[in-house]
């Protein structure tokens, strides 16, 4: 049992002599251990332990503008023309009107013919009549010039001055009017006054029952021709201006 105790013992010793030197005691072996390291180091204090440490953000890049690019210098511009005046606006015929009063139904549809067949521009407005629109004294057509002067040159020497003979071709023509009254009474005592001086063939006739009246208007030079045309198919027709 001696030889078994001792080596008990000395085994303890071995460890105790192992354990005191990895602990250091003896002074000859390096100190392990991560607390022994901190106080062998020069100025541990100054030492951090930085376990939560982030590395700092990178400082924020700013954006630089955009310089924006300097306008392009803008082209020369070629010489302006001066703008053509616009054409001046023709010239309106000035308007003119003319009335053909007592046409008889014939001379109106020749005279309607007439102006359509001038030309576009003219426009016609016809009225009828039906009632009298006057009473005309006057000795019925001669036949010849000779024959209604000699007529004319019998009435002046009875007293009877206000008189015209009739040159417009027509039936009336070389007739000798003696008056035209807007009323019949006044148309009856010239009559009468001319019974008493002895003329005897004088009458009365209505005149503008079933006549036709024609207003027509249209351009002033093209009027004024076409009234010239017409006068000679028209002669003793009455001829009066109006408003256009």
């Amino acid at each position: 049992m001696a030889p078994l105790r001792v080596a008990v013992i000395a085994l303890i010793f071995a460890n105790l002599l192992a354990l005191a030197l990895w602990k250091g005691w003896l002074g000859g072996a390096a100190p392990h251990g991560e607390p022994e390291r901190l106080s062998n180091q020069l100025n541990p204090e100054r030492l951090r332990l930085m376990t939560d440490a982030r590395p700092p953000a990178p400082p924020p890049v700013v954006a630089k503008p955009t310089p924006e690019p300097a306008p392009a210098p803008a082209p020369e511009k070629a010489a302006e023309k001066p703008e053509a005046a616009p054409p001046a606006a023709d010239a309106v015929a000035p308007q003119a009107c003319v009335v053909f009063a007592s046409l008889t139904p014939d001379q109106a549809r020749e005279l309607t013919a007439r102006i359509a067949k001038a030309g576009t521009g003219f426009k016609l407005s016809e009225t009828r009549s039906e009632a009298p629109s006057s009473w005309w004294v006057h000795i019925p057509a001669q036949g010849n010039r000779e024959a209604a002067e000699k007529k004319a040159a019998e009435l002046r020497r009875l007293g009877v001055d206000d008189l015209f003979v009739m040159q417009d071709p027509g039936p009336n023509q070389f007739a000798v009017s003696l008056g035209l009254y807007k009323n019949e009474a006044a148309a009856t005592r010239l009559l009468e006054a001319l019974k008493e001086k002895g003329v005897r063939s004088a009458q009365i006739v209505a005149r503008g029952a079933g006549t036709v009246r024609i207003e027509v208007r249209g351009p002033g030079d093209g009027l004024s021709t076409v009234v010239s045309d017409l006068s000679e198919r028209l002669r003793g027709v009455g001829r009066l201006e109006c408003r256009p």
